[in-house]
């Protein structure tokens, strides 16, 4: 994260050209898009201070770190306890996730690398233990580019928590069971039945507060953090969305420089819209692979390839995690 925009333009990109397997009717497109955001609703749960919802705060960082063939195969098994006019958008939901993990798996190695460069380079207050603000500068620079090249708009007039996450009380509800399902069986957690419908709903709050184009709320949380609270950088104007008119980054290595993957220390050279588009075909053969009846965790791991959503090796038990790993 951020990515939020990231994530919602691939699904946007490959709706266009996969709409008969998603759905037609439109609360099957915001529940696709939704989808599109894979786990990263489920982390904004932490701003509600309810009680019901403490076994569901986990959830995210499990499905990030799992292994994402039982995951997928237990969302779609989720189908089963929604209601027959509740399919469509658990179809949807279903495809959209998919999208979401291929995305994360092959682009999150590329910005590993370049967020553990830049805090190992030696720059005064700068390391690893930067990484999460790090890492959501990257992104946050990747969503910028990516909604100026798209439309030639900036958030001045995009607005995230408005144009991004719609989906009616209705789909969240529906959604909710699928995602309760899949966390019973591949997670062995129990969240509380309404757990995703109001990590969407806190979602859209936190993105409100991030919203500041002009970053001058921002600018006053960073000297907040960074003055009295003495971290070493500012999460909160990492996660803001900054008014920049430019269809490039300083990350995107459209120069094709060597970087190397961190997780396999295989070389590359792609940048990022190599990888953004690579993944768009993938996903084209892996949607057909996931809506047959026939999908199974022997089908679901030709998909995956046993790799986590951060391009890792994916431990295949809770108890397996090293809590040390990186998590995004």
């Amino acid at each position: 994260m951020p990515a939020i925009i990231t994530h919602d333009f691939f699904g946007r990109d490959m709706y266009e050209s996969a709409k008969e397997l998603i759905g037609t009717q439109e609360e099957e497109l915001r529940a696709f898009l939704l989808g599109n955001q894979g786990p990263d609703p489920l982390f904004f749960l932490v701003i509600t201070p309810r009680a019901r919802f403490k076994n569901a705060l986990k959830i995210g960082s499990l499905m990030h770190r799992l292994d994402p063939a039982a995951l997928l195969v237990a969302l779609k098994e989720g189908l089963e306890a929604l209601e027959d006019d509740e399919q469509g958008v658990g179809r949807a939901f279903l495809a959209g996730f998919l999208c979401h993990y291929l995305l994360d798996r092959n682009m999150h190695p590329f910005v590993y690398s370049q967020q553990y460069a830049l805090c190992d380079a030696g720059i005064e207050g700068l390391t690893r233990k930067n990484g999460n603000d790090v890492h959501a500068e990257i992104e946050r620079e990747f969503d910028e580019m990516i909604l100026f090249k798209k439309t030639g708009r900036t958030v001045r007039t995009f607005k995230p928590y408005r144009d991004i996450l719609q989906a009616n009380d209705a789909t969240l509800a529906a959604l909710s069971k699928m995602v309760e399902f899949a966390s019973i069986k591949a997670l062995r957690v129990f969240p509380a039945p309404d757990a995703f419908a109001a990590s969407v709903k806190n979602y859209r709050f936190a993105m409100r507060a991030f919203y500041s184009p002009a970053q001058h709320r921002a600018n006053v949380v960073a000297f907040a953090e960074t003055r009295i609270l003495r971290r070493g950088g500012s999460f909160f104007k990492a996660m803001s969305h900054r008014d920049r008119a430019e269809a490039t980054s300083a990350f995107d290595n459209r120069e094709h420089a060597t970087w190397e993957n961190p997780f396999t220390h295989e070389v590359r050279t792609t940048g990022f819209w190599d990888i953004f588009d690579a993944t768009k075909a993938q996903a084209q053969d892996a949607l057909r692979a996931i809506m047959p009846p026939t999908f199974d965790v022997a089908a679901a791991e030709l998909v995956t390839g046993g790799l986590d959503f951060s391009g890792r090796p994916a431990p295949l038990r809770p108890d397996a995690l090293n809590p040390n790993a990186p998590n995004d």
